[in-house]
């Protein structure tokens, strides 16, 4: 779906669940939100939970759980607080109750990443978030995501 009808992920604080079963050694998108130039993905790479955040190629993060997900049905929770647009993101990342990274940045997209980029589940379609994947690409999630369900924090 366009970035313009999509949660706004990069720029409001927000609470996102995911239900999913996995095989060992995981891969592929969980949701990507923008492109190369400004964006942010959660993904599975070799079981491990990573989220990237991409200002406008400027800066980049990226936090990785430091053990893979085991094979099974797991709840992943990322909650993103951002005080205003613009002002530094803090991101925790959650696997089954329990925190499994964290990462803050110094500043956030104030507005919009991109005025053509999308906002993808289980696959990355535009422009690939992440250099890590970018041969890759798209990333396709090959287990089951059995519920997505975001909540913007008011």
């Amino acid at each position: 779906m366009p970035e313009f009808t999509a949660p706004s992920l990069g720029k409001k604080s927000n609470h996102v669940t995911i239900e999913l079963e996995v095989d060992e050694h995981a891969n592929g998108v969980l949701y990507a939100l923008g492109g190369a130039a400004g964006s942010l993905t959660c993904y599975l790479d070799d079981g491990y939970l990573v989220f990237e955040y991409i200002l406008f190629i400027i800066e980049r993060y990226i936090v990785r759980s430091e053990i893979p997900l085991a094979a099974g049905k797991h709840t992943i929770v990322i909650d993103t607080i951002l005080e205003k647009p613009g002002a530094p993101l803090t991101v925790a990342m959650d696997v089954d109750g329990q925190n499994v990274a964290n990462i803050t940045t110094k500043r956030s997209v104030p507005s919009a990443f991109s005025a053509s980029e999308t906002f993808d589940v289980g696959i990355d379609l535009g422009s690939p978030v992440s250099r890590d994947y970018f041969d890759r690409a798209p990333l396709e999630f090959t287990d089951d995501i059995v519920t997505m369900n975001v909540t913007l924090h008011k």
